[in-house]
């Protein structure tokens, strides 16, 4: 296989600008799309870039030993929120150190900046491309009918340039509307094209994890008068025929036929489920697995398996989804 063959594409379509679930015996599976919008708790590296200075081009950031992926939650003690912020806090220093803490992954970092003045602007820079909030759109998964917990994405919400998941600080989920689709082709994904209703809130986040993010719906009718089923054990999945529930045009999700090929209880990185679109209906409209479509619950004899997480980019009808126990587990833990 081909290298770009592998390459994989996260389904969350991203752009600038929980309460406890308990193993549930039995959850709604929605495929709803909505809204995603995130405030991260610190500020996020995308990337980092020279400034011109009169000492030439150099990166502050880069020599005080910060990376892209980054998450910088205090300068000189003071807690960071927003990118604006923290560019007044360098132009304020006038050229003095600034100390950051904050961390790499699960590691505690600290460090100190020594800001520059750049020749262009006259401001004192860093050189950080800063990200500090997140939306995009996606699916909800599942609720839970007793307390209107709610999974969905099977992947984190994470920077779309350094790949950092984005720590959450608050966030919510709006309604959405599909309103068109760019179809997926070999070697570029293709992608949802939705438009959000800002103004109405359908539930807030929790959490942002490895398997998903997490919160409580406070819209009771997204999953009132929807019928709950059953989760699946690992051990009960089988390869063969399945269904995704999910929407791929206005805001009502359609069963879509497709077949597991293969499961991996233990896969390290959630990709429990190698997945392939088998309906032509589907396979006409988007090509296969779009982004935007991650979180599409996965059903397999009236119970609920997975989710939608990942499309191979060189082949849109295939892809992967994460297992719902791991999902689930990932909310006990």
């Amino acid at each position: 296989m081909k290298k770009l063959e592998k390459k994989l594409s996260c389904l969350l379509l991203i752009c600038m600008v929980l309460t406890g679930v308990a193993q549930a015996a039995q959850v709604v599976p929605l495929g709803i799309p909505v809204g995603v919008r995130m405030t991260a708790e610190g500020v996020v590296i995308s990337s980092l870039s020279d400034v011109d200075s009169a000492a030439g081009d150099i990166c502050p950031g880069e020599q005080a030993g910060l990376e892209a992926g980054d998450i910088l939650q205090t300068a000189n003690g003071t807690k960071l929120s927003s990118s604006e912020q923290l560019a007044e806090i360098v132009q304020n220093s006038e050229g003095k150190p600034i100390r950051f803490t904050g961390c790499r992954n699960e590691t505690h970092i600290e460090t100190t900046v020594q800001p520059v003045k750049s020749n262009a602007s006259g401001t004192y820079q860093i050189g950080l491309l800063i990200r500090d909030s997140m939306a995009g759109i996606g699916t909800l998964t599942f609720a839970d009918p007793e307390t209107g917990a709610f999974g969905a994405l099977g992947h984190p919400v994470s920077d779309v340039d350094s790949g950092a998941r984005m720590p959450l600080e608050s966030g919510s989920i709006v309604p959405a509307t599909v309103i068109g689709v760019v179809a997926g082709e070999s070697g570029t994904p293709g992608e949802l094209i939705g438009t959000y209703e800002f103004t109405r809130e359908l539930g807030e986040l929790d959490d942002n994890t490895a398997s998903g993010i997490f919160g409580t719906l406070t819209d009771h009718m997204l999953y009132e008068n929807v019928q709950a089923v059953e989760t699946a054990e690992t051990e009960e999945i089988h390869t063969g025929a399945a269904e995704i529930l999910t929407c791929v045009s206005g805001s009502k999700p359609k069963r879509y036929a497709i077949s597991i090929d293969k499961i991996t209880p233990d896969a390290k990185d959630g990709r429990g489920l190698s997945i392939r679109i088998t309906d032509q209906e589907l396979l006409k409209q988007t090509g296969g697995i779009v982004p935007g479509m991650s979180g599409s619950p996965i059903l397999q004899d009236g119970k609920l398996v997975g989710a939608v997480t990942h499309t191979l980019v060189n082949h849109p009808d295939r892809g992967y989804g994460i297992l719902i126990e791991t999902m689930l587990e990932e909310v006990q833990s």
